[in-house]
């Protein structure tokens, strides 16, 4: 009965309705879209077919970097923009960026919200998305691994690793004038210490023939290959965030199947292994995560400090993901920086000839006083830093040196603006390693390329220590210089997963004339 009734509507009937429910979603949409109206808070007007403001970055995809500081100076800096209907504020402000980050930090302790649920059971236990009490006991957990003692200790592996990288630039620098892709050399180099760091394995991915690489390095290129931007499941998540929930319940994960599968297995057997009584003489990450496991119960329970074998993968892959492009790239740009400015790779190899003189060999003492090639460093991290941007998420409603902001609110943290901002930088374009002599003169706010307070990133000390043992690795026994087809400088950049240059770098090594 109810069918013919259905189909007892006239065609005005119909028309009516829909006509209705169009008016009524556009209401809403423009009600949505009213938040940063009644905060006082500038902005780009949203459009339907920008999807609010993201049509920004369809037009140009660089404007995730560059395009902050064009608004900043339109319309200062706080400002705003929706993303889809969800309003967001990006804070150039120092002042309130110091309160975000560290005096209101309970409430804005948390640093991504989309698409957190979706990583599938182990990463969802990853360091970056968990929160409250079990990012606490985990970050409480994995802190001690990267503590100076700790670090000393992995000093051998990062040091055999740039062992095989110089042995395989020496081949180069017999043939074809010593040209090289850095992406190629530099990011086998940071795969083969962030596995044996995280991962207890040696992924020997330096010595593999081009077209025959070993099961890990397959796994682990097919990691960083895949992609969630554009995809079906992305645009029905970000309109629809409740989404994200049910495709938790199903275990539904963004990375390849075959992937996590992989890396849960490998921990499986490195249990298997200590349970058994084998011990290794070598001190990584994954040794002391295993020493940590603690079970299900416990955790749930209010254990303080521990991991569960889940979250021992979900780290362990974490800590990869975020520990291999961004050394990798960041490396790229540091002998790129060298290569075009020799009077400081000069300056870098004295240093490292003078620490030899003192200390006979590269130690832990030896590398933390490497201070001019730190500075280098720190200023390769501001000009080609490898995130252009950090977001918090606002837990309740806060009014900040006169900014309201709204419970749920995401802050964006304009990093690459920050330190591209000529308000607080002398030409901030240019390659000038000494204005980072004295770190005490340099705001960590304005300079975070690894973030800024308690959720900062726990392997900074690690990626440091790892770039400074390859550098004083490469520079004690090269010279570095540009090729025909290296970019003149600054290097144009593009935004994937992280920061990279635009074109492939290709640099040139040869043997010292002053060694």
């Amino acid at each position: 009965m109810w069918v013919m009734e259905i189909f007892s509507y006239t065609i005005v009937d119909v028309v009516v309705l829909l006509v209705t429910i169009v008016v009524l979603i556009r209401l809403y949409i423009h009600r949505q879209w009213q938040v940063l109206n009644k905060l006082n808070i500038p902005h780009t007007p949203p459009t339907i077919s920008g999807f609010g403001n993201l049509g920004e970055l369809k037009k140009d995809p660089d404007s995730i970097f560059i395009g902050d500081l064009k608004k900043k100076k339109i319309f200062g800096k706080v400002y705003g923009s929706y993303n889809g209907l969800r309003a967001a504020v990006t804070v150039h402000d120092p002042e309130i960026l110091k309160q975000i980050f560290i005096k209101e930090f309970p409430i804005f302790s948390e640093r991504i919200r989309s698409f957190a649920k979706i990583n599938g059971k182990e990463l969802n236990d990853g360091l970056n998305v968990v929160k409250g009490k079990k990012w606490k006991r985990i970050r409480n957990t994995l802190s001690p691994s990267f503590s100076a003692s700790k670090l000393k200790d992995m000093l051998g592996i990062m040091e055999h690793c740039s062992n095989t990288l110089v042995k395989n630039l020496k081949r180069f620098a017999q043939k074809d004038e010593g040209r090289f892709d850095t992406k190629e050399m530099l990011g086998r180099f940071s795969l083969d210490v962030v596995c044996a760091a995280a991962f207890g394995t040696d992924a020997h991915t330096q010595e593999y023939e081009d077209g025959n690489p070993p099961k890990i390095v397959q796994v682990a290129q097919k990691t960083f290959n895949s992609t969630l931007i554009g995809s079906p499941i992305f645009i029905l998540v970000f309109m629809f965030p409740w989404v994200e929930h049910i495709l938790k319940f199903f275990n539904y994960s963004i990375f390849p199947t075959e992937v996590v599968k992989y890396f849960s297995s490998l921990v499986d057997v490195l249990l298997k292994r200590r349970k058994a009584g084998e011990t290794t003489s070598r001190i990584d990450i994954m040794q002391m995560m295993l020493k940590s496991q603690i079970s299900e119960s416990e955790a749930v329970h209010g254990a303080h400090t521990g991991l569960t074998q889940n979250e021992i993968v979900g780290n362990s892959m974490i800590l990869m993901l975020a520990g291999y492009e961004t050394t990798a790239n960041t490396l790229i740009f540091l002998c790129y920086n060298l290569a075009t400015h020799k009077d400081a790779q000069r300056k870098s190899q004295k240093e490292i000839d003078d620490i030899l003189r003192e200390h006979g060999s590269m130690t832990y003492e030896a590398v933390n006083k490497l201070k001019f090639l730190t500075q280098c460093i720190n200023e390769t991290l501001r000009l080609y830093g490898p995130i252009p941007r950090n977001a918090r998420y606002c837990n309740k409603d806060i009014k900040i040196n006169g900014v309201q902001f709204l419970k749920d609110m995401e802050v964006i943290v304009p990093v690459y603006s920050l330190n591209h901002d000529e308000e607080f930088w002398d030409e901030p374009y240019q390659f000038r390693p000494e204005r980072m002599e004295d770190m005490t003169k340099i705001d960590p706010i304005m300079f975070q390329p690894f973030g800024a307070g308690p959720r900062n990133c726990i392997g900074l000390r690690f990626a440091i220590t790892e770039m400074k043992v390859v550098m004083f690795q490469l520079l004690k026994e090269f010279d570095i210089d540009v090729c025909h087809d290296t970019p003149s400088p600054p290097l144009e950049l593009k935004c994937t997963s992280n920061m990279r240059p635009k074109e492939k770098i290709f640099l040139k090594v040869s043997p010292r004339k002053s060694a």
